[in-house]
């Protein structure tokens, strides 16, 4: 074998490799909150957004042929002000998941904001849309907000892994095309 066979195989390897990195931001679209809306209305503080370009072809692909997937969505909400006068007044998980049955061809999705219910559709777009989607979401009660004072709401969104079979965690640790995690969207404001 000569050097420059060698060096071409090399290549060929490398970019193979490279192939399967993921994308850059720009160029695969990453996953972003957008229209972040916080109301206060009636007793709550109410939280409405969506979640931009979370759904790639692999995991789109993944959900169809049955995988139980999960978006986890972290929410912080803070009295703004220096580190020492900083309070933390809410740090919750919600957790919102999907699931396709082949056998009926429906979507099962759960969300937190109707914990007692299953949305069930037949319609692939409308069952991401509900998994991309918080409408009016109560997150906090006025009576624990001051009048007056500056708060930061700081939200993160991501693909949980958690309930992905072993193989599958084992191939996304490696090659990452699937999943998502949003920068942190943060929403300064005063009540």
């Amino acid at each position: 074998m000569t050097i420059s066979f060698i060096c071409r195989l090399s290549l060929l390897f490398l970019s193979g490799f490279v192939s399967l990195l993921p994308c850059s931001a720009a160029a695969a679209g990453r996953a972003e909150i957008v229209e972040v809306r916080v109301t206060p209305r009636a007793e709550n503080l109410e939280l409405g957004l969506r979640i931009q370009n979370c759904f790639t072809p692999k995991m789109e692909e993944a959900i169809l042929s049955g995988v139980l997937t999960t978006f986890r969505i972290r929410i912080v909400l803070e009295r703004s002000g220096p580190s020492f006068l900083r309070a933390r007044l809410l740090d919750t998980t919600l957790d919102r998941t999907v699931k396709y049955e082949p056998l009926g061809g429906e979507f099962r999705v759960k969300l937190p904001e109707q914990p007692d219910r299953v949305l069930i559709t037949k319609d692939f777009h409308e069952a991401k849309g509900w998994m991309s989607r918080i409408r009016d979401l109560p997150i906090i009660s006025l009576d624990s907000l001051q009048r007056g004072v500056k708060y930061e709401l700081r939200i993160k969104a991501e693909l949980s892994k958690f309930h992905l079979p072993l193989f599958f965690r084992y191939i996304f640790f490696f090659v990452s095309m699937w999943d998502f995690e949003t920068d942190w969207h943060k929403v300064p404001f005063s009540f």
